[in-house]
């Protein structure tokens, strides 16, 4: 009764159909065999390296057991398991942040504390520093630190982390913001550039980015700077002192030349009034000498006048003279007692 109520079934038959869904079979079948065949190649016979990555080859049996030097390059290279295998490292630039603040670093960079620099004058000084490098050789690195990140460890952090201490550490602290740094930084590139090539690492470059000085380092550089300071002030008051030691010992220098000087020129002035004096006092001499012997002449003329005619009139002329100096009060005459005309008109004495 049931079968009965079924609605019956109609197939439409056509040859076309039949014979396209026998040939789309057998290709989808055939591809679905390529498919097979190439994941199995690619699964057992070919790997990929990536673009950024470089591989080495390792062979696990036979002559050429062991790692290859050539190194292999990026796409679909030979890989046979179970006979070799292909070792993958990264090839392009790796970074290693030596930085204590999280913010200075990058996702996919190697994170390290600040490299601490034990200056010349004790003051540690935390440095932040990016390494910058390739891996060049495959083989080396591999062959030294096996297929892992074990170089990373083993050449770059710890050849920058001594480099930085060794030539960084010969600086005061307040000369990694002189000048000098900047030739101890190229010395410690070409060194760090030097060790990485010895195990198969390529360096890009170092870069110094930033300081941190212990929280004391001011307090301590001023007092250093007060010191120093002081020091200079003293070395500049002794030079003064010396100075002003030469030039009181120049003005004494001076001042005894003069002294010298001066009584040299005292002597002189002596000796040229001395001098003066006896040239004055010899004519002076002969000038009284001159005096006294016209005066002695005079003397004799007049005595020999006194002996001659005339000595009465002369001598009456002094004796009027005299008078007239004795008396005292006014004289009323009519004639000239010193008329010589008159005088001489008299007539002489009879003796």
């Amino acid at each position: 009764m049931v079968e009965s109520l079924k609605s019956p079934r109609f197939r439409v038959q056509f040859p076309f159909l039949q014979k396209f869904r026998g040939r789309f079979g057998k290709i989808v079948f055939r591809l679905l065999l390529a498919l097979v065949a190439v994941l199995f190649l690619r699964a057992c016979a070919l790997t990929y390296v990536p673009p950024d990555q470089i591989g080495v080859r390792q062979v696990s049996y036979g002559l050429g057991k062991g790692l290859q030097k050539e190194p292999v390059s990026p796409g679909y290279r030979r890989e046979i398991a179970g006979y070799e295998r292909v070792h993958t490292f990264p090839a392009d630039i790796q970074v290693v942040e030596f930085t204590n603040n999280p913010a200075e670093t990058s996702a996919g960079h190697r994170q390290m504390a600040a490299i601490k620099v034990p200056t010349v004058d004790g003051y540690p000084v935390d440095v932040d520093v990016s390494v910058l490098y390739q891996l060049r050789d495959p083989y080396k690195v591999a062959s030294k630190f096996g297929f892992g990140k074990g170089y990373e460890e083993s050449v770059v952090i710890r050849f920058t982390d001594f480099l930085v201490k060794r030539y960084l550490g010969e600086l005061r602290a307040e000369q990694f913001y002189h000048e000098a740094r900047l030739g101890k930084v190229a010395a410690l590139k070409a060194d760090l550039t030097q060790r990485l090539a010895a195990n198969g690492l390529v360096l890009t470059d170092v870069l110094i980015r930033q300081y941190d000085y212990p929280p004391t380092f001011q307090s301590l550089t001023e007092q250093k700077k007060i010191q120093d300071q002081t020091v200079l002030a003293n070395r500049e008051l002794a030079k003064q002192a010396e100075v002003q030691t030469r030039l009181n010992q120049m003005i004494a220098e001076g001042q005894n030349l003069i002294n010298v000087k001066t009584a040299e020129f005292n002597a002189q002035i002596t000796e040229i009034n001395a001098r003066k004096d006896l040239y004055e006092r010899q004519k002076r001499a002969e000038a009284d000498l001159l005096i006294k012997s016209a005066e002695a002449n005079g003397t004799e003329q007049v005595n020999r006048a006194l002996e001659g005619s005339g000595s009465a009139k002369l001598l009456k002329l002094r004796r009027g003279l005299a008078l007239l100096n004795s008396i005292k009060g006014p004289i009323y005459i009519s004639e000239d007692p010193t008329d010589l005309g008159k005088i001489s008109s008299d007539k002489p004495d009879k003796h």
